[in-house]
């Protein structure tokens, strides 16, 4: 980290109400920082989607996930390790978007909402740790596609 770049890191329960207050508190941090609407939203819901899954899917409602949100110039990386049984969030299926809104199954949109925010995803197992790393795009656009 160069001295241009604050860090905020937490430590949470995936729990709906946990969850808010962290996201409240990034939100909070990254204006601070002079962080974009849309980048610190973008943030912010990626967050929350990911512990969100870790909370229903992950089995491990009661076990604190470590987060961390770094500002740098040209972009926001977050960072969140949990206990979680290995789930690499770049494998999961893309939704059936074509298909009739009936005909689609329950969920699948929130991994599809952070793939196409971040700018970056990374993903290791370490230690029976899942490990998630991503970037969201400051300023310009994500991936080169539009501003959401």
């Amino acid at each position: 980290m160069t001295g241009l770049e604050a860090r905020l890191e937490r430590s949470t329960l995936p729990t709906p109400e946990a969850i808010s207050g962290l996201t409240e508190e990034v939100m909070e941090f990254l204006g601070e920082q002079g962080v974009e609407v849309r980048a610190a939203h973008h943030t912010a819901l990626v967050l929350s989607e990911v512990l969100t899954n870790l909370a229903t899917h992950g089995g491990c409602p009661d076990r604190p996930a470590r987060v961390a949100v770094t500002v740098e110039p040209h972009q926001v990386i977050g960072e969140i390790v949990d206990q979680g049984p290995p789930f690499d969030p770049r494998l999961a299926p893309e939704p059936a978007l074509d298909a009739a809104v009936s005909d689609r199954p329950i969920g699948g949109l929130g991994l599809y909402l952070v793939r196409k925010l971040s700018s970056s995803l990374e993903y290791a197992r370490r230690n029976d740790e899942n490990c998630m790393t991503f970037a969201i795009s400051r300023g310009a656009t994500a991936q080169g596609g539009p501003v959401v």
